[in-house]
Protein backbone atom coordinates (compact mmCIF):
# COMPACT_ATOMS: atom_id res chain seq x y z
CA UNK A 1 0.00 0.00 0.00
CA UNK A 2 1.34 3.39 -1.00
CA UNK A 3 1.76 6.27 1.38
CA UNK A 4 -0.51 7.89 -0.17
CA UNK A 5 -3.22 5.56 0.21
CA UNK A 6 -2.35 4.83 3.73
CA UNK A 7 -2.98 8.53 4.75
CA UNK A 8 -6.43 8.54 2.39
CA UNK A 9 -7.62 5.06 4.77
CA UNK A 10 -6.42 6.53 7.97
CA UNK A 11 -8.13 10.52 7.05
CA UNK A 12 -11.56 8.05 5.95
CA UNK A 13 -11.44 6.18 9.39
CA UNK A 14 -11.41 9.10 11.33
CA UNK A 15 -14.59 10.95 9.26
CA UNK A 16 -16.45 7.64 9.69
CA UNK A 17 -15.34 7.48 13.42
CA UNK A 18 -17.06 11.48 13.52
CA UNK A 19 -20.18 10.43 11.21
CA UNK A 20 -21.02 7.25 13.72
CA UNK A 21 -20.49 9.39 16.82
CA UNK A 22 -17.47 7.35 18.09
CA UNK A 23 -15.79 10.61 17.74
CA UNK A 24 -17.13 13.69 19.23
CA UNK A 25 -16.05 17.26 18.68
CA UNK A 26 -13.28 18.72 21.07
CA UNK A 27 -11.79 15.15 21.10
CA UNK A 28 -8.47 14.47 21.42
CA UNK A 29 -6.70 12.08 18.08
CA UNK A 30 -4.22 10.17 19.71
CA UNK A 31 -1.45 9.68 17.17
CA UNK A 32 -0.43 6.32 18.52
CA UNK A 33 -3.46 4.30 19.16
CA UNK A 34 -4.75 5.19 15.90
CA UNK A 35 -1.23 3.95 14.31
CA UNK A 36 -2.23 0.50 16.04
CA UNK A 37 -5.74 0.50 14.89
CA UNK A 38 -5.15 1.15 11.46
CA UNK A 39 -1.60 -0.78 11.50
CA UNK A 40 0.45 1.93 10.20
CA UNK A 41 3.23 4.27 11.49
CA UNK A 42 2.72 7.62 13.59
CA UNK A 43 4.67 9.45 10.84
CA UNK A 44 1.99 8.58 8.49
CA UNK A 45 -0.65 8.91 10.85
CA UNK A 46 1.04 12.64 11.42
CA UNK A 47 0.42 13.43 7.63
CA UNK A 48 -3.16 12.30 7.78
CA UNK A 49 -3.88 14.68 10.96
CA UNK A 50 -2.01 17.26 8.80
CA UNK A 51 -4.25 16.17 5.72
CA UNK A 52 -7.32 16.13 7.83
CA UNK A 53 -6.26 20.21 9.50
CA UNK A 54 -6.14 21.38 6.16
CA UNK A 55 -9.65 19.89 4.99
CA UNK A 56 -10.91 21.29 8.40
CA UNK A 57 -11.91 18.13 10.04
CA UNK A 58 -9.37 18.49 12.96
CA UNK A 59 -7.72 21.40 14.63
CA UNK A 60 -4.19 21.75 15.56
CA UNK A 61 -3.35 22.94 18.91
CA UNK A 62 0.60 24.07 19.45
CA UNK A 63 2.07 21.65 22.29
CA UNK A 64 -1.05 19.86 22.84
CA UNK A 65 -2.12 17.57 19.39
CA UNK A 66 -4.93 17.23 17.03
CA UNK A 67 -8.67 17.54 18.00
CA UNK A 68 -11.57 16.91 16.39
CA UNK A 69 -12.92 20.55 15.11
CA UNK A 70 -15.52 21.82 17.32
CA UNK A 71 -18.01 24.59 15.04
CA UNK A 72 -19.70 27.13 16.53
CA UNK A 73 -23.01 28.69 15.13
CA UNK A 74 -20.83 31.80 14.57
CA UNK A 75 -18.38 29.69 12.32
CA UNK A 76 -21.17 27.97 10.71
CA UNK A 77 -23.43 31.57 9.58
CA UNK A 78 -19.88 33.31 8.09
CA UNK A 79 -19.54 29.20 6.07
CA UNK A 80 -22.58 30.08 4.67
CA UNK A 81 -21.44 33.92 3.13
CA UNK A 82 -18.56 32.05 1.61
CA UNK A 83 -20.55 29.01 0.65
CA UNK A 84 -23.16 30.68 -1.54
CA UNK A 85 -20.38 32.67 -3.47
CA UNK A 86 -18.30 29.65 -4.37
CA UNK A 87 -21.74 27.20 -5.06
CA UNK A 88 -23.40 29.30 -6.87
CA UNK A 89 -20.54 29.24 -9.21
CA UNK A 90 -19.70 25.24 -9.10
CA UNK A 91 -23.12 24.95 -10.05
CA UNK A 92 -23.07 26.99 -13.13
CA UNK A 93 -20.19 25.32 -13.68
CA UNK A 94 -21.31 21.93 -13.70
CA UNK A 95 -25.02 22.40 -15.06
CA UNK A 96 -23.04 23.35 -18.26
CA UNK A 97 -20.21 20.46 -18.71
CA UNK A 98 -21.85 17.33 -15.94
CA UNK A 99 -20.77 14.09 -17.27
CA UNK A 100 -23.50 11.01 -17.45
CA UNK A 101 -21.21 9.36 -14.44
CA UNK A 102 -21.51 12.23 -11.96
CA UNK A 103 -25.29 12.57 -13.24
CA UNK A 104 -26.08 9.32 -11.53
CA UNK A 105 -24.12 9.38 -8.48
CA UNK A 106 -26.30 12.52 -7.96
CA UNK A 107 -29.58 10.51 -8.86
CA UNK A 108 -28.13 7.87 -6.53
CA UNK A 109 -28.04 10.62 -3.46
CA UNK A 110 -31.13 11.69 -3.93
CA UNK A 111 -32.55 8.32 -3.60
CA UNK A 112 -30.84 7.17 -0.68
CA UNK A 113 -32.05 10.74 0.81
CA UNK A 114 -36.01 9.63 0.00
CA UNK A 115 -35.36 7.10 1.33
CA UNK A 116 -33.84 8.05 4.60
CA UNK A 117 -37.43 10.04 5.41
CA UNK A 118 -38.34 6.81 6.61
CA UNK A 119 -36.04 6.29 8.92
CA UNK A 120 -34.47 10.07 9.88
CA UNK A 121 -30.33 9.54 11.34
CA UNK A 122 -28.88 12.87 11.73
CA UNK A 123 -25.87 11.28 11.10
CA UNK A 124 -26.35 9.69 7.57
CA UNK A 125 -28.37 12.67 6.21
CA UNK A 126 -25.64 14.95 7.33
CA UNK A 127 -23.35 12.52 5.45
CA UNK A 128 -25.60 12.35 2.13
CA UNK A 129 -26.02 16.12 2.15
CA UNK A 130 -22.43 16.29 2.31
CA UNK A 131 -22.12 13.87 -0.65
CA UNK A 132 -24.84 15.51 -2.93
CA UNK A 133 -23.16 19.07 -2.18
CA UNK A 134 -19.57 17.44 -3.08
CA UNK A 135 -20.48 15.82 -6.30
CA UNK A 136 -21.57 19.27 -7.62
CA UNK A 137 -18.51 20.73 -6.77
CA UNK A 138 -16.08 18.09 -7.87
CA UNK A 139 -18.11 18.19 -11.78
CA UNK A 140 -17.35 21.78 -11.87
CA UNK A 141 -13.82 21.07 -11.88
CA UNK A 142 -12.42 23.91 -10.40
CA UNK A 143 -9.10 22.87 -8.03
CA UNK A 144 -9.74 26.51 -6.38
CA UNK A 145 -13.38 25.77 -5.74
CA UNK A 146 -12.86 22.24 -4.57
CA UNK A 147 -10.39 23.64 -1.62
CA UNK A 148 -12.10 25.70 0.55
CA UNK A 149 -15.86 23.99 -0.43
CA UNK A 150 -14.15 20.88 0.58
CA UNK A 151 -13.41 22.45 4.42
CA UNK A 152 -16.78 24.02 4.52
CA UNK A 153 -18.66 21.29 4.06
CA UNK A 154 -16.33 19.35 7.00
CA UNK A 155 -16.62 21.91 9.27
CA UNK A 156 -21.27 21.83 8.33
CA UNK A 157 -21.26 18.40 8.41
CA UNK A 158 -19.80 18.31 11.98
CA UNK A 159 -22.30 20.65 13.24
CA UNK A 160 -25.30 19.30 11.89
CA UNK A 161 -24.06 15.99 13.35
CA UNK A 162 -24.14 17.12 16.44
CA UNK A 163 -25.50 20.42 16.98
CA UNK A 164 -28.52 20.16 15.07
CA UNK A 165 -30.89 17.37 15.21
CA UNK A 166 -33.98 19.34 13.89
CA UNK A 167 -35.71 17.05 11.20
CA UNK A 168 -36.61 20.11 9.27
CA UNK A 169 -33.06 19.83 7.40
CA UNK A 170 -35.47 17.54 5.46
CA UNK A 171 -36.52 20.50 4.24
CA UNK A 172 -33.61 20.29 1.43
CA UNK A 173 -34.71 17.27 -0.31
CA UNK A 174 -37.30 19.19 -2.25
CA UNK A 175 -34.58 21.95 -3.31
CA UNK A 176 -31.98 18.91 -4.08
CA UNK A 177 -34.73 17.74 -6.44
CA UNK A 178 -34.84 21.08 -8.35
CA UNK A 179 -31.01 21.48 -8.08
CA UNK A 180 -30.56 18.21 -10.19
CA UNK A 181 -33.65 18.66 -12.70
CA UNK A 182 -31.54 22.15 -13.33
CA UNK A 183 -28.54 20.90 -13.90
CA UNK A 184 -29.78 17.79 -15.92
CA UNK A 185 -31.55 20.21 -17.94
CA UNK A 186 -28.31 22.43 -18.86
CA UNK A 187 -30.27 25.25 -17.07
CA UNK A 188 -27.06 27.38 -15.36
CA UNK A 189 -29.33 30.32 -14.05
CA UNK A 190 -32.16 27.74 -12.43
CA UNK A 191 -29.16 25.48 -11.30
CA UNK A 192 -28.15 28.37 -9.12
CA UNK A 193 -31.46 29.91 -8.05
CA UNK A 194 -32.00 26.14 -6.58
CA UNK A 195 -28.65 26.14 -4.73
CA UNK A 196 -29.56 29.87 -3.24
CA UNK A 197 -32.59 28.69 -2.32
CA UNK A 198 -31.01 25.37 -0.47
CA UNK A 199 -28.26 27.47 1.00
CA UNK A 200 -30.96 29.82 2.66
CA UNK A 201 -33.32 26.90 4.03
CA UNK A 202 -30.05 25.72 5.64
CA UNK A 203 -28.98 29.23 7.26
CA UNK A 204 -32.54 30.07 8.31
CA UNK A 205 -32.15 26.84 10.43
CA UNK A 206 -29.62 28.26 12.34
CA UNK A 207 -30.19 31.77 12.43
Amino acid sequence: MSNATAVRRICDHVKEQIVSKSLFPGNRIAEEELAKAMGTSRTTVRSAITRLSYEGVVEMVPNCGAFVAKPTLGDIRQAYIVRTALETQAVRLTANRISAASLAKLHKNLEEQRALLRHFSMGQYAYLNRGFHWEIVCAAENPYIEKYMNEILNKMEIYLIFYDSSIENTRSLASHQRILEAIEAHDARAAEDAVVEDILIGNSLHI
